[in-house]
């Protein structure tokens, strides 16, 4: 008997002792995974293997769990490290105790009013109505697009003008413009391009008997062309409002350039030396063309009203100057039609306007036919 019960008091120090290794090595493990669901679950299911003993274990090792989770992170660490485990950086333990803030603080926050979220700033977005009714203040006498082509293809029909018309444009190379010329060529077909920055027309001479060497047979030619300027939607002469960008920019942005570079002139800083590489020779013509404007543009009321106008004046004096060394290219009986102004561009929602300024034809002679605009 006395043997008997030694041999179960040995058994049950043997087993208890199990029990507690088990426990303290899933205490350990739970401190290298730092996971608590799955530390549980693991211990748990390994103890229950064994016999009515295992919530020995299972008792140890919760308690051991509960009293390190009880534990400040700072301890916690220290535990950790003096075990030889990984002890989490600072930063993690600083997210970790702002993801999670005290049960107090969270109570004030649900009793605390909610602040309103904060509205974006109210954008004047101004309107095309705006624009429309500047075009009529400042720009007496413009014609919508499609006003503009209906009147010049009725006045031009009594010189044939239609099927072996050519059409030819001096206009800026800014997208804006083209709406022009689409309308254009909706009447006469698609176009000739004479015309670089600003509207000049920088193809001269040898771009105009090119030109007149694709007039069909028996036909005669249309020529557009002068500058452009934009109003925005607020009213501002010389910006637009361009697809896909939140405010207004130059429009003529060459025009714009060439304007300020008159006025350092006329200040006294010194004239731009003619270039001899063609990296950006067109707009030094433009400033250059203007500089004779210089006063006429400073005295203005606005400026930017202003300036079209003087840059249409320079063009015109340019391509009469073309007309007359290059009329004898267009063959036969051909004319040569002229309808020089200023285009006016408009934002979204508003039509793109073009003030006349000469309307004429003329033989390949160069000599003037008839005016179609009264004086």
């Amino acid at each position: 008997i006395r043997s008997l019960q030694k041999h179960r008091r040995q058994l049950f120090c043997k087993k208890m002792v199990n029990w507690v290794s088990i426990s303290v090595i899933g205490f350990f493990a739970f401190l290298f995974l730092d996971v608590l669901i799955d530390a549980v679950k693991t211990i748990c299911l390994r103890i229950l293997e064994f016999d009515d003993l295992s919530h020995w274990s299972l008792t140890i090792f919760l308690a051991l769990l509960l009293a390190y989770k009880e534990l400040s992170e700072d301890t916690q660490d220290q535990i950790r490290g003096s075990l030889g485990f990984a002890v989490r950086p600072p930063h993690t333990r600083e997210i970790s105790s702002a993801a999670a803030p005290p049960k107090d603080a969270v109570v004030q926050s649900r009793s605390a009013p909610v602040p309103a979220p904060t509205q974006p700033p109210v954008v004047d977005e101004g309107s095309p109505d705006v624009a429309m009714a500047k075009v009529e203040e400042v720009f007496s006498g413009a014609m919508k697009n499609a006003d503009i082509v209906l009147f010049a293809t009725h006045a031009l029909r009594k010189y044939g003008y239609g099927p072996t018309t050519l059409l030819a444009t001096s206009l800026c190379c800014d997208e804006v413009n083209r709406d022009l010329e689409k309308a254009l060529i909706g009447a006469y077909g698609d176009n000739f391009s004479m015309g670089g920055l600003a509207g000049f027309a920088f193809g001269g001479v040898t771009s105009f008997g090119a030109m007149a060497h694709h007039i069909p047979q028996d036909g005669s030619c249309l020529i557009v062309y002068g500058p452009h300027v934009g109003i925005d939607t607020h009213g501002n002469v010389g910006k637009i409002n361009r697809r896909g960008r939140i405010a207004s920019g130059a429009c003529c942005g060459s025009a714009a350039a060439a304007a300020g570079y008159v006025e350092k002139v006329r200040r006294g800083q010194p004239k731009a030396k003619t270039p001899k590489r063609p990296l950006d020779a067109q707009q030094y013509f433009v400033g250059s063309m203007l500089l004779p404007h210089a006063e006429r543009l400073a005295r203005a009321k606005d400026s930017m009203v202003e300036l079209p106008h003087a840059l249409y004046d320079v063009q015109d004096e340019l391509m009469l100057k073309i007309i007359m060394n290059g009329a004898q290219e267009v063959a036969g009986d051909g004319k040569i039609a002229l309808l020089g102004g200023i285009q006016i561009n408009t934002p979204a929602g508003a039509p793109d306007y073009f003030l006349p300024k000469k309307f004429e034809i003329r033989n390949n002679k160069g000599q003037l036919i008839e005016n179609f605009l009264w004086d």
